[in-house]
């Protein structure tokens, strides 16, 4: 919620989104091929801002809540206000601001859970300067479990081609995560599309309510990265290495992908709304069909009971004693003949 935000000026640092009662911490990552240091203490961390390194360095940051300790961090990376404010609101859309001296960053990393059909999105904030890389997150998480694997290898890419090489495997690695996403929403919808064949009184109305809104949400997070990409593949930015390019164009790529797979989930779960649709109208029909047909079985025997029930004086049939049971027998066999009539037509 915005509670305390109105009527502040541009620029203020108020924390906008979900508090997380945990205090803010920062990891400081210099490493080359040759080696890795892990520095956690704060007030190193601020000592080491702006001194020239021969390591490349990824400053890491968790834990927004707490504002105090991030202004001097702030002040140290010469971010700005407006700029320190967008880290700081949790609330946004996904988004690329390009300025002279650095590229920064807001992506989502969505995790989906089926069962509730909820989702959870933590902000995740990079920021790419010429001597530094930096991420902002909401809280301490296993995001970048994969990315401390790779940095255990002194071969791997990311200890050899420096901290922009860092920027583009923390992208490369939530973006994996939207096409996992991708797949487990598929695969969710191929499980309705089941139970519509199996189950008669199956209703996934609200279902695919929640997943589309969910689509809604997903999609406007990805398209702000792939323009993002596009312009730092278009204008060739100095604060990436030439040989890193294609390792940008796979996100680019791979965001691209995603775009075509949720227009491809968004077209099939119109499919199965309209697929529910259509069996409820069949549904109907047979049920109107089957009402429809009694009653023309039923309209003939109301004529002869009509026409019986008139309480004339003088009808032959009133006075003779094999009336009445030749009646019923007559409309027996006009029961039967229409009901074999229909069988024969396989209107029933």
């Amino acid at each position: 919620m915005y509670t305390g935000k109105k009527g502040l000026p541009p620029g203020s640092l108020i924390h906008v989104g979900p508090k997380y009662n945990e205090p803010s911490a920062f990891i400081l990552n210099t490493f080359s091929s040759d080696t890795w240091i892990r520095e956690k203490e704060y007030s190193t961390i601020l000592k080491k801002f702006g001194k020239a390194k021969s390591e490349a360095c990824w400053l890491e940051i968790t834990g927004l809540s707490d504002i105090e300790p991030l202004i001097p961090v702030f002040e140290k990376l010469s971010l700005g206000s407006l700029l320190s404010e967008d880290i700081l609101n949790t609330l946004q859309n996904s988004k690329a601001e390009f300025q002279s001296n650095l590229i920064f960053l807001i992506l989502k990393n969505i995790a989906w859970n089926p069962s509730d059909l909820s989702w959870d999105s933590e902000q995740i904030s990079l920021i790419l300067k010429p001597d530094i890389f930096i991420t902002f997150s909401e809280k301490e998480s296993a995001l970048m479990k994969p990315i401390y694997k790779a940095m255990d290898d002194p071969a791997s890419k990311i200890r050899t081609h420096g901290h922009d090489f860092a920027f583009y495997a923390v992208t490369d690695l939530i973006v994996d995560g939207y096409l996992e996403t991708c797949s487990h929403i598929d695969a969710y919808l191929d499980e309705i599309e089941i139970n519509l064949d199996l189950q008669v009184s199956y209703d996934p109305t609200a279902t695919l309510h929640l997943i589309k809104k969910f689509l809604v949400y997903f999609r406007h997070q990805v398209l702000p990265i792939r323009e993002g990409i596009t312009r730092i593949m278009k204008d060739s930015s100095d604060l990436i290495s030439q040989d890193d390019y294609p390792y940008f164009q796979d996100i680019l790529d791979h965001t691209n992908q995603v775009i075509s797979l949720l227009d491809q989930i968004r077209e099939n779960l119109n499919g199965l709304r309209e697929l529910y649709m259509a069996q409820i109208s069949l549904r109907t029909n047979k049920v109107v069909q089957l009402l429809t047909l009694i009653s023309t079985i039923f309209i003939p025997l109301t004529f002869l009971a009509g026409v019986y029930g008139m309480n004339f004086h003088f009808m032959p049939e009133l006075s003779w004693k094999y009336g009445y049971p030749l009646v019923l027998v007559l409309m027996v066999l006009i029961g039967i003949g229409f009901y074999l009539f229909y069988r024969r037509k396989k209107w029933l």
